[in-house]
């Protein structure tokens, strides 16, 4: 059985395209996987390293406006009430008082207990002419603590009579922070 000239490039040509497509199925196709594979973790990689320096850049700022915020805090704590302080904060209100011509009567303190939170108030009871004491209510926010006005009650005195006079009295209950 001799197998004719034609039939023999057949059967060649048939073993070297089995040859060439178990080639490329055995080698290429697995070499050309494990590059893709290799693309998508450098790309992973890519990703994670960008990430990390974007966090690093944002450090730095958050490094920076820390500094920045630190330095610009540190003339904040000299408008604060620190405890100990509580003598030099009568003396204001007694000063501010005789100053304006006001009666002037401390009704609630807490300064006393300053220690134990982070905000201490005190309630005051003022007597005397109006325009004074708005100009004690303003001096008194203009010191040098940080004080919140809570609450502020302001009336007219009237005399026996029912007339209206020129004096009022107010009530204000005032928040001052601590540092303590």
């Amino acid at each position: 059985m001799a197998l004719d000239l034609t039939k023999k490039i057949i059967i060649l040509v048939g073993v070297l395209s089995f040859l060439t497509i178990a080639i490329i199925i055995g080698v290429f196709l697995p070499a050309l996987n494990y590059i893709k594979k290799t693309a998508d973790e450098s790309y992973k990689l890519r990703l994670f390293m960008e990430q990390k320096y974007e966090q690093s850049l944002r450090l730095r700022v958050t490094k920076k406006k820390l500094g920045e915020v630190k330095s610009a805090s540190a003339d904040f704590y000299s408008f604060l009430f620190k405890t100990g302080d509580e003598l030099k904060l009568i003396t204001l209100l007694e000063t501010l008082s005789a100053k304006h011509s006001i009666t002037q009567s401390i009704t609630n303190s807490t300064i006393d207990k300053a220690d134990d939170s982070q905000i201490t108030g005190i309630s005051i009871n003022l007597s005397g002419a109006y325009i004074d004491v708005l100009k004690y209510i303003a001096e008194l926010e203009a010191s040098n603590y940080f004080i919140y006005i809570k609450k502020m009650h302001i009336m007219p005195m009237y005399s026996r009579n029912g007339e209206n006079t020129r004096d009022s009295h107010a009530s204000i209950t005032i928040e001052l922070y601590v540092n303590q």
